[in-house]
């Protein structure tokens, strides 16, 4: 079985021994790859957070189970047990642009650590890199020539390290929210009834015996937004989180099919779960009661 990485980066210092960089702080590294002679291919099992601001071509990164999209003049994250890169084909090639590198140990304990546990930029199912225009490529620049700065000081101020390094994080997860948010002219409070829509279309197509219940996830992708981001605006709008607003949709078609006539195993089945006992679980964590108690209370209306 081939190996699924060619190296695994624990630590800044492994990555800038790899690239030919100098180690200037234990947990951070900035590296400017226009300084640098070029490098090999690599796949990468992370063990660090990664920020790379790539002015290079094209290129085809696998990433996890896929591959990552990035161009020129875009943004790539990684995060801690990641595997990214492109396989040791034996080549090198020269590198353009600046990567942000540091340990999760920067935050450990410290406030920010909630945040950057969130940031959806860093999940696996973000595989398009993260676009600049020239102001926000500029705006980041600024930032990684300041933290460069800092690192080779000879008295390190380990509070503006960190501070620059939430700014650089803040920024990619405005650009990120600027690229997955609604597309330009669509209203945020019709984000319910197209998320109705999806739901319906779902259960129409038949969907469930492919896929299963439906999710946050499947609803954000077809409607063009991230998940976490989703799940802000239906809390906004419904005051429920995205996972309870799906369930109460689900508990609805389910409760018409019961009072149709239809078994409690025959609904289980219609709406995609995989056993009538997980049904059973599902229904009456929203409705406090089960399947068949249900059922009884209506007849006896």
């Amino acid at each position: 079985m081939a190996k699924e990485y060619d190296i695994k980066i624990r630590s800044v210092h492994d990555y800038n021994a790899f690239v030919g960089a100098e180690d200037h702080h234990a947990l951070v590294s900035i590296i400017h790859y226009n300084d640098l002679p070029p490098i090999r291919h690599c796949r990468c099992l992370w063990g660090i957070y990664g920020i790379f601001l790539l002015e290079d071509e094209e290129e085809s990164l696998e990433y996890g189970s896929g591959h990552y999209n990035y161009s020129q003049s875009s943004i790539v994250c990684v995060a801690p047990s990641q595997i990214g890169g492109s396989a040791d084909d034996g080549t090198r090639f020269q590198r353009k642009g600046w990567a942000l590198l540091f340990s999760p140990e920067v935050f450990q304990g410290k406030t920010f650590e909630k945040s950057l546990l969130r940031f959806e930029f860093f999940k696996y199912h973000v595989n398009e890199a993260l676009v600049v225009d020239n102001q926000e490529q500029k705006q980041m620049k600024n930032l990684l020539e300041m933290l460069q700065g800092e690192l080779y000081e000879e008295r390190q101020d380990c509070n503006l390290i960190e501070k620059i390094i939430e700014l650089l994080l803040v920024l990619c997860n405005k650009l990120f929210n600027k690229q997955y948010s609604l597309p330009l002219g669509t209203k945020r409070i019709h984000i319910i009834s197209r998320m109705e829509k999806t739901l319906a279309d779902y259960y129409q197509k038949e969907q469930q015996h492919l896929l299963g219940v439906p999710t946050v996830k499947y609803c954000a992708k077809h409607l063009c937004v991230a998940p976490n981001y989703l799940g802000d605006l239906v809390k906004e709008e419904t005051g429920e989180n995205a996972h309870i607003y799906i369930a109460k949709h689900i508990v609805r078609l389910s409760k018409g099919m019961l009072m149709s006539g239809k078994s409690v195993t025959e609904t289980s089945y219609s709406l995609g779960f995989d056993y009538p006992s997980h049904f059973g679980r599902f229904f009456k964590r929203i409705e406090g009661i089960t399947p068949s108690e249900y059922i009884k209370r209506m007849k006896v209306k």
